[in-house]
């Protein structure tokens, strides 16, 4: 098995009061060790659902989803869901506590990426004193300090201001290429599902099949300014648009 996970004929039914309503249609893609892979869609379309299932935390579909053993996931949400009564800090290594894993390594990757994000001299301050783009950088530390093999962003970066979300989206990007790590992110944005990624998976309205996938090719691939520079950048966004406004 050469992919993280191998994703084969997955479908989703809901049940009603009134009728069965199918939320995934066959939905087949693999994923690689290293990769970047956004999903775009129209809203309700069910892709927080795939991330639901990917992380072993949804178990009522069918369909096969084949994965390496011991694969490791992390979340990061819209809402940072950072705990009012501790500090950021505390807030940083909860996962690590809940897991049982606080070793010296991983609290000082916690110390490396605090002093990465300019963070260091608030540790001790709680949420609440913190910009909404302060908050989300935590709550990504917190996310990277479990060291996942695949990291699940859902919207992570869509309640900021625009500047606040093109420089954490850009930090994201850069420590994912760095360090090899293996994405995979629900966006409503299209411009951010090219910059951000290898490939974009395109959905198509309720029940969600896949319509399109794009591979994305840039010359730049530490940069989400420079990779919105390039010259094929409209192409890429004119594919996505045309597929996405043909599903409204």
């Amino acid at each position: 098995m050469n992919n993280l996970l191998d994703i084969s004929k997955l479908t989703k039914k809901y049940q009603t009061k009134e009728n069965e309503i199918v939320a995934l249609d066959n939905i087949s893609f693999g994923l690689k060790k290293g990769e970047i892979v956004s999903l775009v869609g129209p809203s309700g379309c069910g892709k927080s659902t795939i991330l639901s299932i990917i992380a072993d935390l949804d178990h009522d579909y069918t369909g096969t989803i084949t994965r390496k053993s011991h694969l490791k996931y992390a979340y990061m949400l819209q809402n940072d869901a950072l705990l009012p009564f501790l500090t950021i800090y505390e807030n940083a290594i909860l996962g690590l506590k809940i897991q049982k894993t606080v070793t010296k390594e991983n609290l000082a990757y916690v110390d490396y990426l605090f002093k990465l994000y300019k963070l260091d001299e608030f540790k001790n301050n709680y949420p609440n004193s913190l910009s909404g783009g302060m908050k989300q950088r935590v709550a990504l530390i917190r996310t990277l300090a479990l060291n996942p093999d695949i990291l699940l962003l859902d919207e992570p970066f869509s309640a900021l201001d625009q500047q606040s979300r093109l420089l954490i989206s850009d930090d994201v990007y850069k420590i994912a290429k760095k360090e090899g790590k293996t994405v995979i992110l629900v966006t409503h944005n299209i411009e951010e599902a090219i910059t951000f990624s290898d490939r974009v998976i395109i959905l198509s309205k309720r029940p969600a099949k896949i319509k399109k996938i794009i591979e994305v090719n840039f010359k730049n691939q530490y940069s989400i300014y420079e990779r919105r520079k390039d010259a094929n950048f409209n192409y890429y966004f004119d594919i996505i648009w045309k597929d996405l406004d043909t599903n409204e």
